[in-house]
């Protein structure tokens, strides 16, 4: 295995970017903490089904502009855009994200001469649905591409990352892959979670349980760094070192685990910015073009 890890020398500047769960209002910590002693199983239903409800974030402005030149399908009832032609770059949103977070890397990507494709999943964006989890959005990559019948790359954010591993060892194939702020252990977000609304360990250890039956899956299975050791895939993962949301060390602890893995270290750009980076952009593309650069020239 090597890692490589390069710091992306970009201007610091501080993060507007803030920890989705990290505190909730007042008044709905203090009745989560009665209702945890007073009926232990019925707060971990209600904080179960909370944990899995998606909430839609409104686009930046001008974000949505990269949709006009698209050609825009449904796949599984989810909404999909895709540009250019040739090898296809699949794009994969995050938890509460958007097709269209992505859309700075659909350029310079059809440019090299790239099909690229995003989507909105389930419960996100203009797609139906409320509720999502990490092995559901892991299906909706899988039924992504296997729509697209042969998919050369993914470029992934945030828990897209995650759930493209676990894509990729239920059998998804692809070339290259790009990770960006990738998290790895969905028990770390339950822990943030549960100590936004005010659960107590004991319904939190509840509402583990009641996931993992419902998925089918324990949430240690679904670790990115789980799967790593045995992926083929070459692969390049950019996280910031002022990440609030994902820390640096979960991206890097994934990237060692990862055979053959490089990583890249920016500074300044958060868990969001990171996406509009003009820098970051030109490294993701170019790991993402890098092969077929070499076949070209051969």
């Amino acid at each position: 295995m090597t890692t490589q890890s390069v710091d992306l020398l970009i201007p610091s500047q501080k993060s507007t970017n803030v920890r989705s769960y990290m505190n909730g209002p007042f008044w709905m910590r203090s009745i989560s903490s009665t209702a945890s002693r007073i009926a232990p199983g019925l707060t971990s239903l209600v904080a179960a089904q909370l944990f899995r409800r998606t909430s839609r974030k409104l686009a930046r402005a001008g974000e949505r502009d990269v949709l006009r030149g698209a050609t825009e399908t449904t796949v599984a009832g989810m909404k999909t855009w895709s540009w250019g032609e040739g090898p296809t770059i699949l794009l994969v949103h995050g938890w509460n994200g958007r097709a269209t977070q992505l859309g700075g890397f659909v350029s310079p990507l059809v440019s090299r001469g790239y099909r690229v494709v995003a989507f909105d999943a389930v419960g996100h964006g203009e797609s139906p649905g409320d509720f999502l989890s990490l092995p559901e959005l892991a299906s909706c990559i899988r039924e992504v591409a296997a729509d697209l019948g042969d998919v050369y790359g993914v470029l992934a954010h945030s828990l897209g990352g995650a759930a493209t591993t676990l894509a990729l060892s239920q059998g998804l194939q692809v070339e290259r892959a790009v990770f960006i702020s990738p998290p790895s252990d969905p028990r770390e977000f339950l822990r943030i979670f549960s100590g936004a609304i005010g659960i107590s360990d004991e319904v939190r250890a509840r509402v583990q349980a009641r996931v993992e039956r419902r998925l089918g899956v324990t949430m240690k299975s679904m670790q990115a760094t789980v799967h790593a050791p045995s992926m083929r895939v070459p692969l390049l993962v950019i996280h910031d070192q002022d990440d609030k949301e994902v820390p640096v060390q979960v991206g890097r602890s994934v990237a060692e685990a990862w055979p053959g893995a490089e990583l890249i270290v920016s500074r300044g750009l958060g868990h969001q910015r990171i996406l509009r980076d003009e820098a970051v952009r030109n490294v993701a593309v170019s790991f993402i073009d890098a092969a077929e650069r070499r076949k070209r020239a051969a």
